[in-house]
C-alpha cells in the first residue's frame, strides 16, 4: 500500500501547492493596491505642497 499512500501525499502536497500559489497571487494583489494607492497619496501631499508653496499645481 506504500504506492496508494505516495499518491495520497501527492495529492495533498498538490493542495497545498494550489493553496499556497493562490495565497501569493492575492498578496501580489494587495501589493498592486496599496503601492497605487502610495502613489496617488505621494501626488496629492506633493500637489498640497506645491500649492502652498505658490507653485502651480501639477496633474
Amino acid at each position: 500500500m506504500i504506492g496508494g499512500r505516495m499518491v495520497m501525499e501527492a495529492s495533498a502536497v498538490d493542495l497545498e501547492l494550489l493553496a499556497l500559489k493562490k495565497r501569493v497571487n492575492d498578496l501580489e494583489e494587495q501589493v498592486r493596491t496599496l503601492t497605487a494607492a502610495n502613489l496617488a497619496l505621494v501626488r496629492s501631499v506633493d500637489n498640497l505642497r506645491c500649492a502652498y508653496a505658490g507653485q502651480p499645481l501639477e496633474v
